[in-house]
């Protein structure tokens, strides 16, 4: 085998891997997928049929264990390699406008498991056509291996996602028709943008709110009378806003709040607030949500103090 052979049999297998270990993510954790695929469903179609279309995309996660077995294996490489690059230049547009939207906090092929920014999701995705690009202009200038077994890898192994991803999805469906904040449920994949808090660790009241919210802004006084109490737990606020963003600066100057805020991602805020709206109180021990109150119903600071 020369060098040239060696590097695109190198090649081909390293994407193999990318795109397996990319679709088993998505397989393990489907709840949290759809509610990153809802934000760039929304560029394409209208609201009444955005869930529609986050709940199709949960296929891309067998789509791509399929592809990444099949270049594992060299089954039908002239197929497999070029749909591969498709997806992979799709999967550039979608990363490129989240990051033109302000909604690419967290990007790239692997969900929570790696977290990046938009700039490294970017150099990423590049880098990855390019070994696909480079493995399609070799398919004439190498021999494609003719495993008789390689086609039942790539079919079993597309039973098996397709199997799990629905028992995964099934039992967690009423994450996405009630929120993802229900008691009982542990804040999978929330990832405080701009503090090491660490939600998982400790006792926690968290505040489901936006900035130029009026029912916000009018629980401010509550909220700080709540963070001054020593037997409260620690209240934390999150908004889908960066601390620096124009509406964040006029909400701290105008109400003065003596609570802790961070921010978390756009997908975050909105898997966090479906169907109920903002703000939302919840109070969660080592990332486990023990109890929720919507705006209506806020506790009082007696019913605090005895958690």
């Amino acid at each position: 085998m020369s060098r040239l052979e060696k590097s695109l049999w190198i090649s081909q297998r390293i994407m193999g891997v990318v795109f397996l270990v990319a679709g088993l993510t998505k397989i393990w954790d489907p709840v949290l997928f759809f509610w990153e695929a809802v934000m760039p469903a929304q560029v394409f179609v209208g609201r009444e049929t955005v869930e529609m279309v986050a709940k199709l995309a949960l296929l891309l996660g067998p789509m791509e264990c399929l592809v990444g077995l099949a270049l594992l294996v060299d089954w039908k490489p002239r197929i497999v390699v070029p749909i591969g690059s498709v997806m992979m230049i799709f999967f550039i547009a979608i990363t490129a406008h989240a990051w033109h939207r302000g909604m690419g906090e967290s990007c790239g092929c692997f969900g929570t498991l790696v977290e990046r920014s938009p700039v490294e999701a970017m150099v990423e995705n590049f880098l990855m056509l390019g070994l696909l690009v480079f493995s399609w202009w070799g398919l004439r200038r190498r021999s494609v291996a003719r495993w008789a077994w390689g086609r039942w890898v790539v079919l079993v192994g597309g039973l098996v996602s397709l199997t799990v991803l629905g028992f995964r999805y099934m039992p967690e469906r009423d994450r996405i028709a009630g929120s993802d904040l229900q008691v009982g449920d542990y804040l999978k994949g929330l990832s405080l943008l701009d503090t090491d808090i660490d939600l998982t660790q400790g006792a926690y009241l968290i505040e489901l709110f936006s900035p130029n919210c009026h029912y916000c802004q009018a629980a401010v006084p509550k909220l700080n009378v709540w963070a001054a109490d020593p037997e409260v737990p620690r209240l934390i606020a999150l908004s889908q806003y960066p601390k620096d963003h124009p509406v964040s600066a006029q909400f701290k100057m105008q109400f003065r709040p003596r609570f802790t805020i961070a921010t978390i991602s756009f997908a975050d805020f909105k898997r966090l607030t479906h169907a109920h709206g903002y703000p939302r109180l919840a109070y969660i021990v080592d990332g486990v949500v023990v109890r929720v109150w919507e705006r209506h119903a806020f506790p009082s600071l007696a019913e605090l103090r005895k958690l």
